[in-house]
């Protein structure tokens, strides 16, 4: 008989629904049966797509014997920790105390009132067998020792939740903080140090920005290194578009091959901007096959987008994406000897067991010169093994589609088209973004202004999370700097002004990650640091710097530098963790600024500037009259009138715009000499 998970709404939870471990959902129910029935908690944290979690469930979860020693002894609690994430961080960060590292699945053991005794990640059967019974051999002595470890333990998450944060004015030093990301540098085959690899689009956003104003070659060639064989490797689908989460390897050849929302919203983004910065074709795209991939695998019928697709068909990793070379050969036929080497199946995209992750070994300028093609036919020839290829992968059994729709991933995605519209000229760009930000608004948007966290049949329940609203609101922002459309930045101001009453922390400038609106947990965090995605505190600065320029309101500008000011003085310490924040605080020392125009040829200016690269620029604009306070008072009938604002202030109208604009590409692109 299935178990209590066949009614959850998380894909991941309902894979384990017919475990013969009775799991349960978190909550207080689980904790008081804890409690009554005198029993350890495990609470086992994983996603859908995660491979390893997909190990230890078959291994050890699917085994009668052992689900026999966990029913009995334990209340067994499933987490999905994309749903949960707050839950996730307090017992990751707990794991990470009591073992030196962290991953998925989580494993955390825990008294019934929540507080972690001991934990791991992946464990095999026989592992798995003597930590339970090691542990309720503890328990039933007892338990003075875990009630001893669980004490310490939770002593010392809350003392790191509880720390102050002393601040500094003191200018960044920002050639000693771009060699604390250059330290890492692998330069001879992109990205920052050996195995395993994660894209990490916001550190390469944070040193495309700063490399261009600063003229920085050095670092401009690292970025191109790493967008180039990023784009090249097996952890670029070359057949459907899309980005898997890693690379196992230094080589970008052999990908964990589970394919994320966030990573592929991120990277869209990345490429677009590369794109407009430097110029390069094929970063163009890059962005496109993303774009296809998302419309294609993760689009939601009912609306917004999806979360992710597994690494595992069949019970085994990879099997969907990887190719033998018989495989190949007979797709192609005559034409396969002009592509083995160009894909890798000549061995060096060799896996295992014979199977092959196709990789692009060099570009189509080569693969013309080696094959006698013209340039023309070499792209045709391409696209053509390209479609028969994938017409060919589509007929296997398909990796499993996790479905729930997440707010904040989807405003990550906002971002991602919003920004690819203005550098790409995209139009479909736009109306997804529109859409996903439409169906945001119509869908998670609680009665009360706040904001659900996760979708499913497009229905959204759980209480939203700091990201949930950093990452929306500065969706909503970026959506209006390519439509002009003011409801989208009334909205993101909503938003900000629910985070304001909710997420304060008295003692602290940074925002919790859960509001006062959450049910309680062990400790309540913040989050600070990048990882995957970017720290929702930076964004949330990032946001409040923008709404202090549209709304001219200075509360807000006030909260984003004291949050800004207490970033600085950590930020030397270890700038990688921070490259979200050091994006804002390179803005913010190097002439931020919004560009307006008020008239008929406003709806010209997004296009107009996302064709060049001007990350120091904001956008606003209105046909008619507008009561945006930025804008109002500024429309004068059958005129288009430019304006340059700093902080709220504009300076004198240019009558034209275009000229005004082109002096911004000159001042960026000439460099800043004090940086």
């Amino acid at each position: 008989m299935p178990n209590s998970l066949s009614r959850a709404a998380s894909p991941y939870l309902r894979q384990h629904q017919e475990n013969p471990v009775d799991w349960v959902e978190w909550g207080d129910e689980a904790f008081a049966r804890a409690q009554t029935e005198n029993k350890l908690v495990l609470v086992s944290i994983g996603y859908a797509a995660c491979h390893w979690c997909h190990v230890m469930a078959h291994e050890s979860f699917e085994d009668p014997d052992l689900a026999e020693i966990m029913n009995r002894h334990f209340v067994c609690i499933k987490v999905d920790r994309e749903e949960r994430p707050d839950v996730d961080q307090i017992y990751l960060e707990a794991v990470q105390m009591i073992t030196g590292r962290g991953g998925w699945p989580l494993n955390c053991f825990m008294l019934p009132d929540g507080r972690p005794v001991y934990g791991g990640t992946y464990f095999r059967p026989e592992q798995w067998r003597d930590i339970l019974l090691k542990l309720q051999e503890l328990w039933i002595r007892g338990g003075t020792a875990l009630a001893d470890q669980a004490e310490q333990i939770t002593a010392h998450l809350r003392k790191l939740e509880g720390r102050k944060w002393s601040g500094s004015i003191t200018p960044v030093n920002w050639p000693q903080a771009v060699q604390a990301f250059a330290a890492r540098f692998d330069r001879e085959r992109g990205g920052t140090g050996s195995a395993p690899k994660f894209p990490m689009p916001d550190e390469w956003r944070f040193l495309l920005r700063y490399g261009f104003i600063a003229k920085d070659e050095p670092v401009l060639r690292q970025v191109r290194l790493t967008l180039d064989r990023m784009a090249a490797g097996g952890i670029h689908d070359h057949l459907a578009g899309g980005f898997a989460r890693y690379s196992t390897d230094g080589e970008w050849k052999v990908p964990h091959f589970e394919k994320m929302l966030y990573d592929n919203a991120q990277l869209l983004e990345l490429y677009a901007e590369a794109y407009a910065a430097l110029g390069e074709p094929a970063y163009k795209d890059t962005a496109l096959a993303i774009a296809r991939f998302l419309e294609s695998e993760l689009a939601n019928p009912l609306g917004g987008y999806n979360s992710a697709l597994d690494a595992d068909s069949e019970g085994e990793e990879g099997l969907f994406y990887a190719w033998t070379r018989f495989q190949v050969e007979a797709v192609l036929g005559d034409r396969f000897a002009g592509f083995e080497d160009f894909l890798g199946v000549d061995g060096e995209g060799l896996w295992e067991e014979g199977r092959n992750v196709l990789l692009r070994r060099y570009s189509l300028a080569e693969l013309a010169a080696r094959q006698g093609w013209s340039q023309e036919e070499a792209e045709k020839n391409w696209e053509q093994a390209r479609s028969d290829l994938h017409t060919a992968r589509s007929e296997r059994i398909r990796p499993m589609l996790d479905d729930k729709v997440l707010t904040s991933w989807n405003g990550l995605l906002i971002q991602a088209f919003a920004a690819g519209f203005r550098h790409i000229g995209e139009p479909d760009f736009r109306r997804r973004a529109c859409a996903i930000a439409d169906f945001l608004l119509e869908k998670a948007v609680r009665p009360d202004g706040g904001l659900w966290h996760r979708g499913w049949n497009g229905n959204f329940s759980i209480t939203g999370f700091l990201e949930d609203y950093a990452f929306f609101a500065m969706g909503l922002i970026e959506l209006y700097q390519t439509a002009f459309e003011e409801r989208y930045l009334i909205a993101a101001r909503a938003l900000a002004e629910f985070v304001l009453v909710h997420f304060q922390d008295p003692g602290s400038p940074l925002f919790f990650f859960t509001g006062d609106d959450a049910p309680s947990l062990l400790v309540r965090k913040k989050e600070v640091m990048d990882n995957v995605v970017p720290s929702s505190n930076a964004v949330m600065a990032e946001v409040l710097l923008a709404l202090s320029e549209y709304f001219t309101e200075p509360r807000y500008r006030k909260k984003a530098e004291a949050m800004l000011k207490a970033i600085r003085s950590e930020f030397p310490v270890y700038a990688p963790a921070y490259a979200r924040w050091a994006r804002i605080l390179f803005q913010e020392e190097h002439s931020s600024a919004t560009f307006a125009v008020v008239g008929s040829e406003s709806g010209l200016l997004p296009a107009a500037a996302g064709r060049h690269y001007l990350p120091h620029l904001r956008l606003a604009g209105s046909a008619l009259p507008s009561d945006l306070p930025l804008l109002h008072g500024k429309f004068q009938p059958g005129k288009n009138l430019a304006f340059r604002c700093e902080h709220g202030a504009c300076g004198l109208p240019a009558a034209d715009w275009k000229t005004l604009l082109s002096k911004e590409m000159t001042s960026i692109t000439a460099g800043n000499p004090l940086i």
